[in-house]
């Protein structure tokens, strides 16, 4: 019986100043480490989105100066792809989405 050959793990963690030009950024990094890992065009798109909104919603009206960083993390394990936005100590979003075989 041949063994399954282990798939890469792609991890990518990025600070971001709390900036709202920043989130279509964070949103496509998102979008393209899906589709690195497999995940379908659609289902990508939407993870994308929704780290896109998250980023918005962490900056939350906030003024720039004093403003903690929107932290994003993105890795895609064995099995799932696994997301999270936080800005200081909140998150905004965690996603976990399963990694197609």
């Amino acid at each position: 019986m041949a063994e399954a050959e282990a798939r890469p793990t792609l991890c990518f963690t990025a600070s971001f100043p709390p900036e709202a030009h920043f989130a279509p950024t964070a949103g496509e990094l998102a979008s393209q480490l899906a589709v690195s890992a497999g995940v379908g065009a659609d289902d990508a798109t939407a993870i994308g989105r929704s780290v896109e909104a998250a980023f918005t919603k962490a900056l939350n009206g906030q003024s720039v100066e004093g403003a903690p960083a929107i932290d994003v993390s993105l890795c895609a394990g064995e099995t799932t792809l696994d997301l999270s936005v936080s800005c200081g100590l909140t998150t905004v979003l965690t996603l976990s989405h399963p990694r197609p075989q």
